[in-house]
């Protein structure tokens, strides 16, 4: 469990938000991100022995091509979420399974259980020190070997719940499994909160969409357009976004467009291509995620500038203000 926490913080390093926002255009970066994932499915099935079965191999061959085949970032972070999580539960179904039928199997294999006649029960406790597991075995069934086997199981290392065995005339049966479900209720908390990271990442990096407080932006051209210095350009959007990233802005759109790090904005004769695409203008219309005093603040002076030549910027607050994810 010690390698699967640090490979766990090892892939949040590796992720880091501030540092993945500024750069999420790189498809290399969403690539790191798979190999990492898969790489710790790989060690979770070596860890509870399932890695030979064919359903998990199946699963995680899936996983690495599906990551792989992908074209963009967005794709690959897709992948990773949705066959990630099949994988997943793929190999805890399995290591359960597995596992049941290890303690089982030593316990039935017993001579001494066997032989026996009547009822009892076997409870096998996790300290949680990692290296020691705790038999209470009243009648005194199983052999020493049986209990080295049992307390050299890694599934039973480091937890603290228990499992009631109860053995009814040589045959064991499996009261409860509080300490199987506490281990794969832990490490779904784990994958649980690798995939809120991602999600967050691909929110943030604007390849998902995005919805908090702050402010929507219209930007008219001048009433009087006596020549190009009157009319929106490219470079007046530029400044504005650049602008807001500046002030904070965890996310901006333009028109129906999602600006990420790779994102183009150029004119192409009287239009305004986002991302390649036509946006509306007079108003061109931005929406940006943040604090909306800071935003706000941020945009005074562009809007005094653009003022000079008639180009009028409302800019109005908004508790909540929603964000597309960005499309290829």
């Amino acid at each position: 469990m010690i390698i699967l926490v640090l490979n766990i913080f090892f892939l949040f390093k590796f992720v880091d938000i501030g540092e993945f926002s500024s750069r999420v255009g790189e498809l290399k970066k969403a690539k790191g991100m798979a190999i990492i994932l898969l790489q710790y499915y790989e060690l979770l099935a070596n860890q509870f022995g399932v890695q030979h079965y064919p359903s998990v191999r199946s699963a995680l061959a899936k996983f690495r091509f599906e990551s792989e085949s992908a074209l963009t970032a967005e794709e690959t972070l897709s992948a990773v979420l949705y066959y990630g999580s099949l994988v997943y539960e793929t190999i805890m179904r399995e290591a359960r399974n597995y596992h049941l039928n290890e303690i089982l199997k030593i316990i039935s294999s017993d001579p001494n259980v066997k032989n026996f006649k009547g009822t009892a029960e076997i409870v096998i406790q996790g300290t949680g020190s990692g290296n020691k597991v705790l038999l209470e075995d009243e009648k005194k069934l199983l052999s020493m070997e049986s209990v080295r086997k049992i307390e050299e199981n890694p599934f039973f290392r480091g937890a603290y719940s228990s499992l009631r065995i109860e053995i009814d005339n040589g045959n064991p049966i499996i009261v409860n499994e509080d300490l199987l479900m506490q281990k794969i209720n832990k490490l779904k908390a784990e994958l649980a909160t690798l995939r809120n990271r991602l999600e967050t990442i691909a929110s943030l990096a604007g390849f998902a969409p995005l919805e908090g407080e702050g402010i929507i932006i219209r930007i008219y051209d001048a009433e009087k357009k006596e020549g190009e210095s009157n009319i929106i350009h490219d470079s007046d959007l530029r400044d504005v976004v650049n602008e807001l990233f500046a002030a904070g802005a965890l996310g901006v759109q333009i028109g129906q467009e999602r600006v990420v790090t790779h994102t183009s904005i150029r004119c192409v004769g009287p239009v305004i291509l986002v991302n390649h695409r036509p946006i509306p203008v007079d108003p061109v219309v931005i929406r940006a995620v943040g604090d909306p005093e800071v935003l706000a603040s941020a945009l005074e002076l562009i809007e005094r500038s653009l003022g000079l030549f008639g180009i009028r910027i409302e800019v109005k607050k908004e508790e909540r203000v929603r964000l597309v994810g960005y499309r290829n």
